[in-house]
């Protein structure tokens, strides 16, 4: 009865690991999360160890094929017959062993950065083309399901469901005309699916609905008093105060880190900066366009003046316009919009006139032996590894604040009264540049060589280069979503 009931757990608590793999590619920006919990359930049923025991099986089915082949070369049929018996035993042992190794290779190896299917601006990927809509309703099913499954986090559950049930989100319709009582978002929405199913009649009359809504935005807002814009600029408002203060006994404890507290202040024109992103952000933006230099792929900024605030400098439009013209996303997946507003953070704040300390209690609480010529895979490797500990010794909650690589914007930001950018070096920024193919490219910049604190490229993920040095940051997770209704 008990090896009834051991099983009888095992079996479900692989079912809620599946759950959690599978929600964790829905709601990228919490990834880490889930994956956390999936690694914390299945060592419970299949511990590190053994995954790794199940994975030298394969390694070593290959190295007895590998001399199968040679034997057999050399009519060495003796050995032929015991090699045979051996791949068969490995065989049947990695047949019986296959869903748990599956499992574990999406549990203990996740390492990819899966894409917000929700974010704006990404459709053109190819492979997206889904409905949304039904998208958002399976995953707030599959969230349901884990309050149930799993009450140890049924209130984090919970909360990312109710957030989900909230996104408006089209499904595909069939007719002549979008509703008359869809949002232009959601029109705008539609368009895009109808350019990805080839639908042309259908974008025709998307196009002729926006276009009037537009003339129609224009017209009332000459008028004094009448609401005017045909988007929802609402929708990607981060309701969270980024600039709230820290608790109180975090910055002693972040000193230990080498984090100090820090404030980054919005641009200036920061408003209509914001409006100019919100009515342009669900704008097709991925090519696959590469401008290659000495090995890195520097993102152009093809900027549409159009809208800007006049005042804005050449500088700001441009990287605005990097923001707005080439698919960057963030470490949750999500689509990378600064969120042009004040933010308080814990940052490195070590100069870069000197050379940065290659050793330190966050590098070493990381599992991080140096700080320059580090690849993105083991940046991030170590951030899911360690990052949440790192938090909680901070004493802040890692489903609210995330550790990362530092934004471009808030280095930016805070890097102008730092002296920052003034080295022909860069640093790992967060997030990544992505391609019409799902290829992934890790952003760094900051080169005096090639334009200072607006200095802005991708590398290979796996790219170790000299030149290349990381600086964390601590962010509230919030900055990272991309849409909010």
């Amino acid at each position: 009865m008990k090896k009834q009931s051991t099983a009888t757990h095992g079996t479900a608590s692989l079912q809620t690991v599946k759950l959690l793999v599978a929600t964790a590619g829905s709601d990228t920006v919490y990834a880490d999360v889930y994956l956390r919990r999936a690694r914390e359930l299945l060592a419970t049923v299949l511990p590190l160890e053994q995954y790794n025991g199940l994975k030298r099986v394969q390694r070593e089915t290959d190295a007895a094929l590998k001399q199968l082949k040679i034997a057999t070369a050399s009519q060495d049929w003796a050995r032929v017959e015991s090699l045979a018996e051996q791949v068969d035993g490995l065989r049947r042992s990695a047949e019986e062993n296959a869903e748990a190794r599956a499992l574990g290779i999406s549990v203990y190896d996740a390492r990819d950065v899966s894409i917000d299917p929700f974010s704006p601006g990404l459709e053109s990927l190819r492979g997206s083309n889904q409905d949304l809509a039904a998208r958002r309703d399976e995953l707030v099913a599959d969230l349901k399901a884990l309050a149930t499954d799993d009450g140890q986090l049924g209130a984090f559950y919970g909360s990312r469901g109710a957030f989900f049930a909230g996104l408006a989100l089209t499904g595909r319709i069939s007719g002549t005309a979008p509703a008359a009582g869809k949002s232009s978002a959601e029109v705008q929405q539609l368009a895009m699916q109808a350019v990805q199913d080839g639908d042309m009649s259908q974008l025709r009359l998307y196009a002729q609905q926006l276009s009037a809504r537009k003339a129609m935005a224009g017209s009332s807002a000459s008028k004094p008093g009448t609401p005017g814009g045909a988007t929802e600029p609402a929708a990607y408002q981060c309701p969270v105060d980024l600039a709230a203060q820290l608790p109180d006994a975090v910055p002693a404890r972040a000193q230990t880190f080498g984090l100090v507290v820090a404030r980054a202040e919005p641009p200036p024109q920061s408003a209509p900066l914001y409006d100019y992103v919100a009515t342009r952000i669900w704008q097709p933006t991925i090519t696959d366009t590469e401008t290659e230099r000495e090995g890195t792929v520097r993102a152009q900024a093809m900027v549409d003046a159009s809208g800007f605030p006049p005042e804005m400098s050449g500088p700001l439009m441009e990287l605005v316009g990097q923001f707005l013209h080439n698919g960057f996303i963030n470490s949750g997946g999500a689509r990378y919009i600064p969120p042009f507003s004040a933010e308080t953070v814990l940052v490195e704040d070590f100069p870069e006139a000197t050379e940065p300390p290659a050793t330190g209690e966050l590098l070493s609480a990381l599992g991080l032996t140096r700080r320059r010529a580090l690849a993105r895979q083991a940046i991030d490797a170590a951030l899911l590894e360690h990052g949440a500990e790192v938090l909680q010794k901070l004493l802040l909650d890692p489903a609210e604040f995330r550790l990362v690589c530092i934004p471009h914007d808030l280095y930016i930001g805070l890097g102008r009264d730092r002296g920052w950018g003034q080295q022909q070096q860069w640093t790992h920024f967060d997030g990544f540049r992505v391609f019409n193919n799902g290829k992934l490219r890790a952003l760094v910049g900051g080169s005096a060589r090639y334009g200072g604190l607006s200095d802005l490229i991708s590398i290979a993920t796996n790219d170790e280069r000299e030149e290349v040095i990381a600086r964390f940051a601590v962010i509230r997770r919030a900055r990272q979503v991309a849409r909010w209704h």
